[in-house]
């Protein structure tokens, strides 16, 4: 079918109509939003409080997006050579490295920027070396950096320790901003060469307040995963997997639109409270510990808890779930002296655009910068006025976290690991019941459905479910997705278009949604990279072949998600009695040959197209993303097969079958191969058939039904419809009258 662009923003920009957006002229030079984040306290009496911050929907000036300052810190190791796989296969054969992909990506963000935001460019192999300094990029410098991304070759190892440390010094060295600071550092292996003895998170915890807030990305299965989240925790950053090259884009995109849509830095919040009551966090521990004082031992002592948020975007709200402990001690005690079951609390940020003084003051750690920009108090014996399923959704989301928490542990030196005597069975006993008595199973707003999908043990299952399904599966990508998972739950960011749960976060910010957009279409449109690899120099690769496959990515869009399942018109389809037809002549209620047997064409679904880019397998021509299978077993995408590649015109086709609960029943013979065909049942995991709208027989023939036909069951469509706000594909387009 046709590919279409996706994650358009449903807002455009449009300011709310209650939110009138102000001209830069109303506001003192360099401020972004001249309103306050509120702060709100909500008791579930004997329970918990819920501290509910909520920064505003959007800046008080109309912006492309928040100024940064972001130093990449990218590993030009000897592994960043080496092939990019596509998603579900090892071997992407496009000629494409993982380095390559890294330097789209990096010129995506080189191509976001304007001259309000600065770049610093910091490669590490065995030594480290500063391609720019922190530089504002205009058009001058653009052209610089782009030039500078394109000399990044691989060497030999992977010195990550100085390389981090080259990147917080360009902060140090350079002048002084309030922009928005970042530290983007992406990593393919292990760090091997100049460890810091003690220690990276201890090492870092003794610099004390860091100029910018780090961000770390794994590439690929061959990670120190535990180490990356550990160090993006202490660094008051966030982590991020990306498990192959269908995942680079979406990943970096979600992460810069995340900074372009910053509220406020380095956000504390502080909590005060009398004995006995006391309160905890419920979503695991961290090496970024939250601190807990009380002045004295006695009855009457205060306690502060100290809880450091990092980075706060527009329109986004953290919401941090407490357990409460004696609280019917506090009840109690609330009839002879009702101050003590009042909670006091605090918080602090820093606004992007705020004077260069109140920024020193507050990286310098200056007890007078910390003056309080909301506060609020209640009592924990009052009732909370939200609504029960946000109050479940917040309930269930820490335990989700609190669960994939107990699946790691933390070393002397505070890297998290994962339990290498891990009782797989015991955990998937756990998580079953977990499911059963998580709030969030009584409620049918997405929030909440968002959740129980990341978790179900039911078809399709859960991410979480499936990476601790198989001990194959958990330590080839569980052990590296479930930290990056967390994060995301745990800091609530969207960080890519995949999971349920952490795309509900970032859909009420018209600002990330709108540099979501732009970042995305920058990353589609921009030349695809010149292949590093000579595919013709590789053992078993025939010229043809390697010809064919070096041609297949004719948009970086397939390095975001794969789109387009059809078959070309004159492919040959076999028929149940053996008969062979051409693909433009099935009909509803002809019988196919399946894997298992005969099976009834439900509907066909047809759609014209114009120089689409088809593959060649055989004898049968393809959309590259077409999941095909010589044995019916062996599922694998065409891009990685093809031995030609055709820009076609004329008209595609998918079928969907007769209903049947076996996924093995979803396969038509075409050619001397099997295709998938519509409404498979595979809607999650990482079998390459997977996937949530073409997956689900319901979803598929409902939209079927809605496109205009003939009586025999044949239907005209127009690519697909994707959700303004994930990208997802959620249906199939009308053609246009």
């Amino acid at each position: 079918m046709v590919r279409v662009p996706i994650f358009k923003s449903p807002i455009s920009g449009k300011a709310p109509k209650d939110e009138p957006i102000k001209s830069e002229d109303d506001l003192p030079a360099g401020i972004i939003s001249d309103k306050d984040a509120t702060l709100h306290l909500e008791p579930i009496p004997n329970k918990a409080l819920l501290v509910k911050i909520q920064p505003p929907k959007e800046p008080s000036v109309r912006i492309p997006h928040v100024p940064c300052d972001i130093v990449l810190v990218i590993d030009v190791s000897g592994s960043m050579g080496e092939a990019a796989p596509v998603p579900g296969e090892t071997d992407e054969g496009t000629g494409l490295s993982v380095l390559d992909l890294t330097k789209h990506a990096a010129r995506t963000i080189i191509e976001s920027m304007n001259e309000n935001d600065r770049l610093s460019i910091v490669t590490f192999a065995s030594k480290t070396k500063v391609l720019q300094p922190l530089l504002p990029m205009n058009k001058e410098n653009k052209t610089k950096a782009i030039k500078n991304v394109k000399s990044m070759r691989p060497l030999d190892a992977t010195n990550l320790w100085q390389g981090m440390l080259e990147g917080i010094k360009q902060f140090k060295t350079g002048e002084a901003s309030t922009n928005v600071p970042a530290i983007m550092i992406l990593t393919d292996g292990m760090p091997n060469h100049m460890n810091p003895a003690a220690g990276f998170v201890p090492k870092i915890r003794a610099m004390g307040s860091l100029p910018a807030s780090i961000h770390t990305f794994g590439f690929g299965y061959s990670l120190r995963s535990g180490l990356l989240k550990s160090i993006a925790e202490i660094g008051g950053g966030n982590y991020a997997f990306i498990p192959d090259a269908g995942m680079i884009g979406t990943v970096f995109v979600h992460a810069v639109a995340n900074l372009q849509s910053t509220f406020a830095t380095r956000a504390v919040l502080k909590l005060t409270y009398t004995k006995p009551l006391a309160l905890y966090q419920t979503t695991g521990p961290s090496v970024q510990q939250d601190t807990i004082k009380s002045a004295d031992d006695s009855e009457d002592s205060v306690t502060e808890m100290t809880i450091h948020l990092g980075n706060l975007q527009f329109g986004q709200s953290r919401d941090i779930f407490l357990e409460m402990k004696s609280g019917k001690e506090v009840e109690f005690l609330n009839e002879t002296d009702p101050s003590r079951s009042v909670v006091e609390a605090y918080l602090t940020y820093v606004k992007p655009g705020n004077d260069i003084k109140s920024r020193i003051a507050v990286m310098e750690s200056k007890e007078s910068a910390f003056i309080p920009m909301a506060t609020a108090q209640r009592s924990v014996l009052e009732h909370t006025d939200l609504p029960a399923s946000e109050i479940a959704y917040h309930e269930s989301r820490s335990m989700i976290c609190k669960f994939i928490s107990c699946l790691f542990t933390f070393q002397r030196d505070d890297e998290r690991v994962m339990l290498g005597d891990i009782n797989r069975t015991d955990k998937m006993g756990q998580l079953k019941t977990l499911v059963t008595i998580l709030p969030a199973k009584d409620f049918n707003d997405e929030k909440n459905k968002s959740l129980m999908q990341d978790i179900s043990p039911e078809e399709p299952k859960g991410q979480v479910f499936l990476a601790i399904e198989s001990t194959e599966y958990l330590w080839k990508w569980g052990c590296h997705f479930l930290p990056s998972l967390l994060n995301a739950h745990t800091r609530q960011v969207c960080n890519s278009f995949k999971d349920p749960g952490p795309l509900q976060y970032g859909t009420e910010s018209p600002l990330f949604i709108s540099c979501r957009d732009a970042l995305d279409k920058i990353f589609d449109d921009l030349p695809v990279p010149e292949p590093s690899i000579d595919i013709r120099s590789q053992p078993g690769v025939s010229p043809v072949v390697a010809k064919a496959r070096a041609r297949v990515p004719v948009s970086m869009s397939v390095y975001r998600n794969s789109a387009g399942v059809c078959f070309a018109a004159s492919t040959e389809v076999t028929l149940a009695s053996g008969r062979i037809v051409q693909m433009r002549k099935i009909r509803r209620g002809m019988k196919v040959r399946t894997p298992k047997g005969s099976r009834r064409v439900a509907m066909v679904l047809k759609t014209p197209v114009e120089q689409e880019v088809l593959c060649r397998v055989g004898s049968i021509l393809v959309t590259p993303w077409h999941p095909i299978s010589s044995d019916s077993k062996r599922w694998d995408f065409p891009a990685n097969e093809a031995t030609a590649v055709i820009m076609y015109t004329g008209c595609i086709y998918s079928i969907l079958l007769e209903r049947d609960a076996n996924v093995a029943a979803h396969a038509i013979r075409v050619g001397d191969m099997w295709g998938v065909t519509l409404g498979h049942g595979v809607t999650a995991g990482n079998d390459v058939r997977a996937h949530s709208f073409f997956g689900d027989y319901n979803s598929v023939g409902k939209n079927l039904l809605g496109l205009e036909g003939r009586g025999n069951g044949v239907v005209i469509g127009k690519g697909v419809e994707r959700d303004e706000e994930s990208g997802r594909v959620i249906g199939f387009c009308q053609p246009a009258k």
